[in-house]
């Protein structure tokens, strides 16, 4: 009996894994497995997801439409193989990922009778859709494109007038769902047989590697909040996604720190740590401010000795 999956794609900072999230904490008491791809070095958001589910396969440090899709098929076929294999795949692809590459990936003769494709699912920011131009508002429209269902997330941050040029954005046929937090009904993304073939000019949809660079960093001391709350305001725009976990002075457990553009958030975490370090991930444009000097700034925000 063949594996059905859900593939959920969009751009970077869309909300994936808070929807992903959602969906796994509906699906309490069902046998699901999640293949999440993080694009960097490291592997943030299986790390979130690990905190909801048990069964998370990564597959970091390269996008599952290109670099990592050996090891796409090599997970596939494991999961297919088992003697009690899951009732349900979700696969969360990066956020520079062409999801119809991963669509073709899963009609690959290797996989015939073990998977089967049921949606296609593109979460879309509704903040930042629009905004987006050049090569970059291509692959958002490509990952659009390919998608059964579009979920316009973070409806409560945009503006009617910003709603209205989203959705003159939209495929007209496409069946859309308005969400905040990424809360949709599990049953309707989950639901069989909605996928449908698409036809995507490859000719049209940008390679990433051209478009994206990616840095982590790390730090063993813990981070005055002042001197990281400046640096995050100060960020350039090319910096697209910044996602990891932050230690800080005088806080007994970690945060979880999400950014997307302009906006950063803190999260709480009670996931236990096996040590106190500091770890981040950067996404930005390949030809916005130099990694070395946002790494050099990011390393003044370390409390000193006196301040620990």
């Amino acid at each position: 009996m063949s594996i059905p999956v859900t593939l959920v794609a969009g751009f970077l900072g869309a909300g994936k894994t808070t929807l992903l999230n959602h969906l796994l904490g509906e699906l309490s008491g069902h046998r699901v497995a999640v293949l999440v791809n993080d694009f960097g070095e490291l592997d943030i958001d299986a790390e979130i997801v690990g905190e909801i589910v048990d069964n998370v396969y990564s597959l970091a440090n390269g996008c599952i439409c290109c670099s990592v899709q050996s090891d796409l098929l090599a997970q596939l076929a494991g999961l297919a193989d088992l003697a009690d294999p899951p009732e349900q795949l979700i696969i969360e692809c990066s956020g520079v990922s062409d999801p119809q590459r991963i669509v073709q990936t899963l009609g690959y003769p290797q996989l015939a009778g073990r998977v089967r494709l049921d949606c296609v699912v593109t979460v879309v920011d509704a903040e930042h859709h629009a905004a987006l131009e050049g090569d970059y508002a291509m692959l958002a429209r490509a990952q659009v494109a390919a998608a059964d269902i579009v979920v316009v997330n973070k409806i409560d941050l945009a503006s009617a007038a910003v709603l209205d040029a989203l959705a003159a954005l939209l495929p007209p046929g496409v069946r859309r769902l308005s969400a905040k937090y990424g809360r949709v009904p599990p049953e309707v993304l989950l639901e069989p047989g909605q996928h449908k073939a698409h036809a995507v000019d490859d000719a049209v949809v940008p390679r990433h590697a051209g478009l994206f660079t990616t840095w982590h960093w790390t730090s063993e001391t813990p981070l005055e909040a002042a001197a990281l709350r400046r640096w995050l305001n100060e960020l350039p725009s090319s910096v697209f996604r910044l996602k990891g976990t932050v230690w800080l002075t005088g806080r007994e457990r970690p945060y979880r720190l999400h950014g997307v553009g302009p906006r950063h958030r803190f999260e709480p975490t009670t996931a236990h740590a096996a040590d106190a370090t500091s770890r981040l991930v950067v996404i930005q444009r390949r030809d916005g401010a130099d990694p070395q000097r946002l790494h050099q700034t990011l390393d003044a925000c370390r409390a000193t000795q006196d301040a620990s």
